[in-house]
């Protein structure tokens, strides 16, 4: 029997168990990313392969890391009136 607010996740550990084990490898990443300067994070955030870990600029805006400033501009633009019709915090009814 599940506790309640705990249900059970496919690999038999409880969502809390499963939340907290996210969440410890999240502080340790936050850990051991405080210590690089400006530069380096930016590399690390932009280097060719990163990941969801990483959170590449690029690949949340769709374009290519190449790409000119104006370029980087037309797009967020874009994306910014998308966001106008479809806001992050509105719910389907």
């Amino acid at each position: 029997m599940v506790a309640s607010g705990e249900s059970r996740t496919s690999g038999g550990g409880s969502t809390k168990e499963a939340f907290m084990t996210f969440y410890s490898e999240v502080k340790q990443i936050e850990k051991r990313d405080s210590v690089l300067k400006s530069k380096n994070q930016i590399e690390r955030l932009t280097h060719p392969g990163s990941s969801y870990f990483n959170l590449n600029p690029f690949e949340v805006v769709w374009i290519d890391p190449e790409v000119t400033d104006e370029e980087i501009k037309k797009r967020f633009w874009q994306l910014s009136i998308l966001d106008s019709f479809f806001p992050p915090t509105s719910t389907p009814t």
